[in-house]
């Protein structure tokens, strides 16, 4: 192990190196191991904050962690921090946004409440940089999910996620307003505001607006995952339909 971190400290794109790696840690599970595996690739991506190579074998050491540890709370916030660390050093890195993207299945609904909520500031001072806004959508499409999951307090939910999406059109209006002329990837469209007058429907006996609520979320979820580059930029400011 020591040969290899001292070649991929050298070179991080050494497959070879990290595939060695793998196959030492999947010999027996040591927590102390994995820790040590994540601080190498913590201090590779310090100087490196690009390579492919090391978030890639950042996610594979997450999912040993994953299988053998339900609550991944801890973990996945201090996985946040790092991204936003190195996201302030580094502009426009999508390879460091898509690893949080991919930490979203990870989170419960209050850390992505939360992560939406830390992530308003940063966008509001990083405007120009596309990738926040394309994690904010994959938080946003995330509510959804939760959504549909938890049947218990649905109603609640259904009203607080209709509120959270309205308020995302405003913020977006004042973005469009308060930088104009500026390429900025707000990615709102009429999907959206369609879901929101399903979400405002009034009940009824039948209860078709919540078979018509959750299949326009569906549609949704189907749009975003049909997306085939996710972090590609735009031609021109999006258009914003807003709620009234």
């Amino acid at each position: 192990m020591s040969h290899t971190k001292a070649l991929l400290i050298l070179c991080p794109d050494l497959l070879t190196a990290w595939n060695s790696r793998k196959m030492v840690l999947l010999e027996k599970y040591d927590f102390t191991k994995i820790k040590d595996e994540l601080q190498l690739c913590a201090l590779i991506l310090s100087y490196s904050p690009k390579n492919e190579s090391t978030w890639s074998h950042r996610r594979w050491v997450l999912k040993q962690v994953a299988e053998h540890h339900q609550d991944m709370t801890e973990l996945v916030e201090k996985e946040s921090v790092l991204v936003k660390e190195i996201a302030e050093r580094s502009k426009m890195n999508y390879r460091a946004w898509r690893h949080r993207c991919w930490l979203i299945p990870y989170m419960t609904r209050k850390q992505v409440l939360d992560e939406l909520k830390k992530s308003t500031r940063w966008s509001e001072l990083h405007v120009a940089d596309n990738c926040c806004f394309h994690y904010r959508r994959s938080l946003l499409l995330a509510l959804l999910d939760v959504r549909l999951e938890n049947r218990e307090d649905s109603l609640s939910w259904e009203s607080e996620t209709y509120l959270l999406w309205k308020e995302e059109l405003r913020w977006n209006e004042m973005l469009i307003r308060r930088h104009q002329g500026r390429e900025v990837d707000l990615f709102i469209t009429q999907e959206i505001c369609l879901l929101s007058e399903c979400l405002n429907e009034p009940a009824d006996e039948f209860e078709e607006s919540r078979v018509q609520a959750e299949l326009s979320a569906l549609y949704i979820l189907w749009i975003s995952k049909a997306a085939t580059t996710p972090f590609t930029q735009p031609a021109s400011i999006a258009t914003v339909y807003l709620l009234e």
